[in-house]
C-alpha cells in the first residue's frame, strides 16, 4: 500500500515535470518564434528604409540637376536679353529713322543717280546751320485742279518765272457724294515744282506741306498751306546754297 501510494506520487511527480517543460518548450517557440518574426520584420524595414533613402537621393540628384539646368538657362536668356539690347541699341544709333532716314535714302539716290561723293561731302561741310536767306518770303495762292477743273490761275510762279508750282488734288464731295468743282483740303494733293529747263520735283500728301528745291546757286524752300475755297497758299523763302 506505502509502495504504491510512492509509486503513485512519483509518477504524479514526473507529470508536473514533464508538463513544466512542455511549457518552457512551447514558450521557448514562442520567443523563437517572436524574435524571427521581430527580426524579419526589422529586416524588411530595413530594406524599406534602405529603397526610401536611394529614392531621395536619387530625387535630390534630379533637383540638383534640374537646378543647374535652370541657372544655366537663366544664364542664357540674361546673355540673350543683354544681346537684344546691344543689337537694339546699335540699331537705333547706326540706322536713321524719321527725317534722318528720309535725308538718308535722298542721299543715296543722289549716288545712285551719279552725283559725286566728294561733291556730296563738300557740299554737306560748306552747309551751315543758317544760311543767308532773303529778309522777306514771297507768298502766292493758285486753284488747285481737280478732275472738274483745270482751267485759269492753276499755277504760281516764282523766283522771277524760273519756277512754276503747279498740283492736283481730290475734288470734294456733297453729302449726296457728288463730286464738287474744288478739291478736298483733308484729302492728299500733289504739288509740282518745275524750273525752267523741265527739271520738276514733287511733294505729294496732306496739306500743310513742305518742299525745297534748288535752282543755280540759289535753295528755295515752300510752304504749302491750303487757302480759300479752290486755291493753295504757297511761301517761298530764297536761301544761298553753298556752290
Amino acid at each position: 500500500m506505502a509502495i504504491g501510494l510512492k509509486e503513485g506520487r512519483r509518477m504524479a511527480a514526473r507529470a508536473r515535470r514533464w508538463t513544466l517543460v512542455k511549457r518552457m518548450l512551447l514558450l521557448a517557440a514562442l520567443i523563437a518564434v517572436g524574435v524571427f518574426a521581430y527580426e524579419t520584420g526589422a529586416t524588411r524595414t530595413q530594406y524599406r528604409i534602405d529603397r526610401m533613402e536611394e529614392r531621395l537621393a536619387a530625387q535630390d540628384a534630379d533637383i540638383a540637376r534640374l537646378e543647374a539646368e535652370k541657372a544655366e538657362l537663366d544664364r542664357r536668356r540674361l546673355a540673350a536679353v543683354q544681346g537684344e539690347r546691344a543689337l537694339q541699341a546699335r540699331y537705333d544709333r547706326d540706322v536713321p529713322t524719321g527725317e534722318r532716314k528720309a535725308l538718308f535714302e535722298m542721299l543715296v539716290e543722289r549716288i545712285n543717280a551719279g552725283l559725286d561723293e566728294a561733291r556730296i561731302a563738300f557740299l554737306l561741310r560748306e552747309a551751315g546751320p543758317e544760311p543767308e536767306c532773303d529778309p522777306e518770303p514771297a507768298t502766292k495762292r493758285f486753284v488747285l485742279a481737280t478732275p472738274l477743273h483745270d482751267g485759269a490761275n492753276a499755277s504760281a510762279q516764282f523766283a522771277q518765272g524760273a519756277i512754276t508750282v503747279t498740283g492736283e488734288g481730290a475734288a470734294e464731295l456733297t453729302e449726296a457724294g457728288l463730286p464738287e468743282a474744288w478739291f478736298d483740303p483733308a484729302a492728299p494733293v500733289t504739288l509740282r515744282f518745275t524750273a525752267i529747263g523741265g527739271d520738276a520735283t514733287e511733294a505729294q500728301g496732306k496739306l500743310p506741306l513742305d518742299h525745297s528745291m534748288r535752282l543755280a546757286g540759289d535753295e528755295y524752300r515752300f510752304a504749302a498751306r491750303a487757302g480759300s475755297r479752290s486755291f493753295v497758299r504757297i511761301t517761298a523763302l530764297r536761301c544761298d546754297f553753298p556752290g
